[in-house]
């Protein structure tokens, strides 16, 4: 294990309640980093990824009496996580994710904030412009970039690609978090090649995030080939299940997260 490396304090708090996690789990800390992305995607799903939020927590994280569960332990670093990034208005996540999860591996080095920050100052407009423009960031990581020229401009369209699905993950939680609308793919942007498809914005089941199937999406790499010169914002789109999600017997996620 490397030796640990934040930029926030809060991204301490936050490791110290994913260690207690993976104590009460039996995980590591690596696994429970993953499953809180994957629960907190959820979280901002509007119900729409039921499934796999229960496929996720039945893996040890409801064991116990409530409060002292490992869901519980996921639910206060989400809260502490929100906290953190309206206090700095900085990219907590990535924070946790290069300083205690993966120590830079495969050249995981995250673009500092005050990087992005004055990267967005030289390149975007400081006024608020009414043109229509997508970014798109091929390798976004957590996305932070992308937040950098939100602060400017938060009415454009965002677009973030990553090989590394936590990535994605990371950057549709922020964006979402951020009231923002676009994209993120977990695509490899060499071959694109695509995995899974997230749509962020507010959508009409009250959520954040929306998983759209690849095939039809702007990222389905055969229909770029026949569509490359229009941007993921021009392409059209074909969404499925559009009908709201059925009535469950089981628990829905907000129950519990």
């Amino acid at each position: 294990m490397g030796k640990e490396f934040f930029t926030l304090e809060a991204s301490k708090t936050i490791v110290k309640l994913f260690d207690e996690a993976a104590r009460n789990t039996g995980h590591g800390r690596g696994r429970v980093f993953s499953d809180f992305l994957t629960v907190a995607r959820c979280a901002l799903a509007g119900q729409t990824m039921e499934d796999e939020y229960h496929e996720t927590i039945q893996k040890g994280y409801t064991d116990g009496e409530p409060g002292g569960r490992g869901i519980d332990i996921l639910k206060t670093a989400f809260h502490l996580m929100i906290g953190a990034m309206e206090d700095t208005g900085q990219d907590v996540l990535g924070d946790v994710f290069q300083g205690a999860i993966t120590y830079g591996e495969n050249g995981q080095f995250f673009t500092p904030d005050s990087v992005c920050n004055l990267m967005a100052n030289l390149a975007v407009p400081a006024d608020r412009t009414d043109e229509p423009r997508t970014i798109t960031d091929p390798a976004c990581g957590s996305g932070r970039q992308l937040l950098a020229v939100a602060k400017h401009q938060p009415h454009w369209d965002f677009t973030g690609r990553d090989v590394d699905h936590r990535c994605v993950q990371m950057t549709a939680i922020n964006m979402g978090l951020n009231g923002l609308r676009g994209w993120a793919a977990w695509q490899n942007t060499l071959t694109l090649e695509t995995q899974r498809v997230y749509k962020v914005g507010f959508n009409r089941f009250g959520g954040v995030i929306r998983e759209l199937p690849v095939a039809g999406s702007p990222f389905d790499y055969q229909t770029i080939e026949k569509t490359d010169s229009q941007s993921p914002s021009e392409q059209p789109v074909t969404i499925s299940n559009e009908e709201p999600p059925p009535h469950s017997e089981t628990p829905s996620q907000l129950d519990l997260f």
